[in-house]
């Protein structure tokens, strides 16, 4: 993708309009839109998502999201963290929060690249009181046309019944984007990461499709549509989810 809207020392404010069947808690978060690969600088992304419903019920859903990227010649840094809310009648029903940090080696020379990172998350939407993990591995570097990283991952869950499990993983990172003469884009991710000790059985995948149209060099509106599936659920979670968001972009 050649366009690039965000630059060094920029902060993005997101106002987002929310379409969704479930909150989901992908496997890993979609990192590729906010790591800005290959840019050198420090990057700030701000967003924020609001949806309710007066009338035979008072709700407010609240979401909030803030990403640092910290990029060198031979580091990449990057840390998220979200929040969401939900009440109902000003009693505030749930509660989720999640945070990941990642960091990249660059090596010279090579055609690959070595990173780690660490994830935790509370998500009470799909059954998890707790979900940490973390992981180290290499992302290939020299490939022009998609982004592609292959990790090993320990995770520690612990569902809301108090049930605990810990699983060692293979993490299978794949993206590739689609640029159009208009300069809106099309962006495909996704993530595939089966147990190591029962390969067939216990997986988890997430694919997610985005649609990107600029309106002007600082303002762009984004279309997501999400597909989360766990083989192997916590206490009586459904093993599939799907989400749809719009977001309103604009950078300053």
């Amino acid at each position: 993708m050649d366009i690039k809207f965000i630059h060094a020392n920029s902060v993005l404010i997101t106002f987002s309009i929310f379409f969704t069947l479930n909150i989901i808690s992908s496997p890993i978060v979609d990192i590729e839109s906010v790591r800005k690969s290959e840019e050198i600088g420090q990057f700030r992304n701000i967003a924020f998502g609001y949806s309710g419903s007066r009338g035979n019920e008072d709700r407010d859903n609240y979401d909030i999201s803030l990403s640092l990227v910290n990029n060198s010649k031979k580091y990449e840094r990057l840390f998220v963290f979200e929040k969401s809310e939900r009440t109902k009648d000003d009693i505030t029903e749930d509660e989720s929060t999640f945070l990941h940090a990642r960091l990249l080696r660059q090596l010279n020379n090579k055609s690959y690249d070595l990173e780690a990172y660490f994830q935790s998350s509370e998500n009470p939407f799909q059954s998890y009181k707790t979900r940490n993990l973390f992981g180290a591995g290499i992302r290939f570097s020299e490939l022009e046309k998609i982004k592609l990283s292959v990790s090993l991952l320990h995770e520690d869950e612990e569902s809301l019944d108090g049930i605990k499990k810990k699983t060692e993983r293979v993490n299978l990172y794949l993206f590739k984007d689609f640029s159009f003469k208009n300069s809106s884009f099309v962006s495909i991710s996704s993530f595939f990461q089966p147990s190591l000790n029962n390969f067939s059985d216990d997986y988890k995948y997430s694919l997610s499709l985005s649609y990107s149209i600029p309106v002007s060099e600082k303002f762009f509106i984004n279309f997501k549509i999400t597909e989360s599936f766990d083989s192997d659920p916590p206490d009586f979670a459904e093993e599939s989810d799907q989400s749809f968001v719009t977001n309103f972009n604009y950078s300053f």
